[in-house]
């Protein structure tokens, strides 16, 4: 609503207004296009009622024009039965005559019981093309590619398949049977039948004559209806579609399958015609009107529907025309009152406006004319009357600001005066109350030293205790060390000695591995020589031929002896050689361990010195620390005296530097005191002198 306070009144007047004609014209348009809806609605319903009646009616002539057919031909196959007047052939002859009469018939058919046409069924088994093996006459004169043909009927006997002659059998009523697939030249065709019962003078059943219609041929014509836009259906006493002007797929569906219509058709039953239920583009009307067959249970029904937008076209056109009328008259009216309220309520208004915006800059010197004795009128004078007095209070307001001027003019001056007193005595106070913190400061400050001296001397008095206790643990200690360190010494110069005997022993070692490599040599050439005899000897004992093969024999063993023996002492002589080499590492390695142990040695003989050194320094130190230990506890008593003292100074200064706090903070509160007296005399000067500025700022 915030923004509607921010509009002008000339806004919220004309918005008020507008919302009250909206309202009126609204309630009366209601209510003239709510008579004007039930009209058109009912003119209209009243329209597709007529044009449901038109749609029916013409298959009601249908019905009943196939019905006299069907009880024309009963009467003369009755009568030609009873008198013996017709011949089977005569009476075919004749369906087939009547059969092209009638367009809308698919076949004409008779079917008698055993025996009870001509008594001659045993002569007529299979003698024409519409008899069968039982010889009862049952011809079916059916059109068949735009030519009528003959044929025997079928299924008669048969539950389902057999309907059209078993339900008239047991009703002895003329029957409508449901839709249904019958096989017509081999190909099934969906029809419908009309079954008129034929009965004997006595009532006794003795066959049927009747009327085949194909569904294909009905679903043509109620697929043309249109009534009103709308389209048509019809439906079996069964409640199954037999044709449907929209949906040719739902032929032969029930109309409960649709959850909607689920009551509608016993509603119809019971003779409610009409009904509105929603359809693809909104509601839709649904008129029902029966097709009766005569003297039958049974009742088909045309069912037409028509969109409830269609009917209600002259509301429309109605509504269209009443919105224009009225928006016009509230528009025409609205400018009208906004001219009137502008004369008769606008141009006060702005009046007292524009003097309120003079009032609010201080000019008092006009007033508003009265032209009237109405609200307006009344509220001017009272206006006028109000300047008057603003008028003469601010000359009283004026004069009384002129005399509270001159005196808080007198005030603020003693103010002065009385303020700087007070500040000279303040600044006394505060020098003394510094002198005194500094020294509580001072005082404070050597207690606190005194203090941590105190406790440091106490620390050097337990710490030197701990220290002497310390030193007579590493003395003995010390001891034990020195005793280690010349037991070492004595290992260390067992394990010399025996890494010298170690490192004589691998030199000998090497020694002997030098030797055994010359010997292999020997062997070596001894091996070469012996092969090149053998060599020798083979080429001996080829010369030889026949007598010498034994010895070649021998001289090529000797040969491979002898390469046996040299390749051995090859190996031999590697070996030797690794050995060798080996030896001389250790040899190495052994001199390398004799000099680390004579270091060693050299080093645990020093450490055994140096550890004999720290013993005898270790018992000074353990000396020296005692007499510490004793000076530390002297000083400790010395420190607390001292600290007594300054505490007792400490106390003193506190209290003078307290005294001089408060007597300082006294005079700093009267200080205090006079400054604001001094602002307020000064605040009140100010206040007074923009009161005279803004007093002068009214015309009066």
């Amino acid at each position: 609503m915030m923004w509607l306070r921010n509009r002008k009144l000339s806004f919220k007047l004309g918005m008020g207004i507008g919302l009250v004609l909206l309202l009126a014209f609204g309630s009366l348009i209601g209510v003239n296009l709510k008579q004007i809806y039930s009209t058109s609605l009912s003119q209209g319903e009243a329209e597709a009622n007529h044009a449901s009646e038109g749609v029916s009616t013409g298959f009601q002539q249908e019905v009943d024009g196939t019905i006299s057919t069907l009880s024309a031909l009963r009467g003369v196959v009755l009568d030609a039965s009873m008198t013996k007047s017709l011949t089977r052939e005569a009476v075919v002859r004749m369906l087939t005559t009547e059969l092209g009469m009638h367009d809308n018939i698919l076949g004409l058919y008779t079917l008698w019981e055993p025996n009870a046409f001509d008594k001659k069924d045993a002569a007529n088994i299979k003698k024409q093309p519409y008899d069968d093996s039982t010889g009862r006459f049952i011809p079916y004169v059916v059109k068949v590619d735009n030519k009528i043909d003959v044929q025997p009927l079928l299924d008669y006997e048969k539950d389902g398949a057999g309907d059209y002659y078993q339900i008239a059998k047991k009703t002895k009523k003329n029957t409508w049977i449901e839709p249904y697939l019958y096989p017509i030249s081999g190909k099934n065709v969906l029809i419908t039948s009309l079954i008129m019962p034929i009965l004997d003078k006595q009532g006794n059943f003795v066959g049927i004559i009747g009327a085949d219609i194909a569904l294909s041929e009905l679903q043509k014509q109620i697929e043309q209806l249109k009534p009103l836009g709308g389209y048509a259906t019809m439906i079996s006493s069964a409640g199954n579609y037999v044709a449907h002007g929209t949906s040719p797929d739902k032929v032969t569906k029930n109309y409960n399958e649709n959850p909607a219509a689920a009551s509608v058709l016993d509603g119809v039953k019971q003779g409610k015609l009409s009904v509105y239920m929603e359809g693809s583009s909104g509601q839709d009307l649904h008129l029902f009107t029966p097709i009766v067959l005569k003297d039958s249970d049974q009742t088909w029904f045309m069912e037409t529907i028509f969109a409830k937008k269609m009917i209600l076209n002259v509301f429309y056109d109605e509504l269209t025309l009443s919105l224009v009328i009225a928006i016009s008259a509230l528009i025409l009216l609205a400018v009208i009152l906004y001219f009137i309220i502008r004369m008769l309520v606008l141009r006060p208004i702005r009046a007292v406006s524009h003097l309120s915006v003079k009032l609010a800059e201080g000019e008092f010197t006009e007033k508003l004319t009265v032209h009237s004795k109405d609200e307006f009128g009344m509220m001017s004078e009272q206006f006028n009357t109000m300047v008057d007095k603003l008028r003469a209070m601010i000359n009283t307001v004026t004069e009384h600001a002129m005399s509270v001027g001159a005196t808080s003019e007198q005030l603020t001056a003693s103010a002065e005066q009385t303020s700087r007193a007070a500040e000279t005595i303040t600044i006394s106070i505060q020098e003394m109350a510094a002198g005194s913190e500094t020294q509580l400061n001072d005082a404070q400050e050597t207690s606190r030293a005194m203090t941590e001296m105190a406790i440091g001397v106490q620390r050097i008095a337990e710490s030197t205790a701990h220290v002497s206790d310390s030193t007579d643990e590493v003395r003995v200690k010390t001891a034990a060390g020195n005793e280690n360190i010349q037991m070492a010494v004595r290992q260390m110069t067992v394990l010399r000695d025996r890494v010298d005997e170690s490192s004589q022993v691998i030199r000998r070692l090497g020694d002997r591995s030098e030797a055994i490599g010359n010997i292999i040599g020997i062997i070596s050439t001894i091996s070469k020589q012996t092969n090149l005899l053998a060599l020798n000897a083979a080429i001996e004992a080829s010369r030889a031929g026949e007598h010498g093969k034994g010895f070649a024999v021998v001289a090529a063993e000797v040969r491979k002896l002898a390469e046996q023996s040299n390749a051995a002492s090859h190996e031999i002589v590697e070996l030797i050689s690794e050995i060798r080499e080996d030896t001389k590492l250790a040899v190495k390695s052994m001199d390398q361990g004799t000099h680390e142990v004579n270091r060693g040695v050299q080093a645990v003989t020093e450490s055994g010195h140096i550890f004999a050194a720290i013993t005898t320094e270790m018992d000074q130190v353990h000396r020296q620390i005692q007499e510490v230990s004793a000076a530390s506890e002297q000083m400790s008593a010395s420190a607390e005296e001292v600290l007594a003292t300054v505490e007792q100074l400490a106390s003193i200064a506190r209290s003078s530097s307290s005294n001089a706090q408060n007597v300082a903070a006294a005079s700093e509160e009267q200080l205090a005191t006079m400054e604001e007296i001094g602002a307020s005399a000064e605040a009140l000067g100010n206040l007074v002198q923009e009161l005279v500025d803004l007093l002068s700022r009214f015309k009066v």
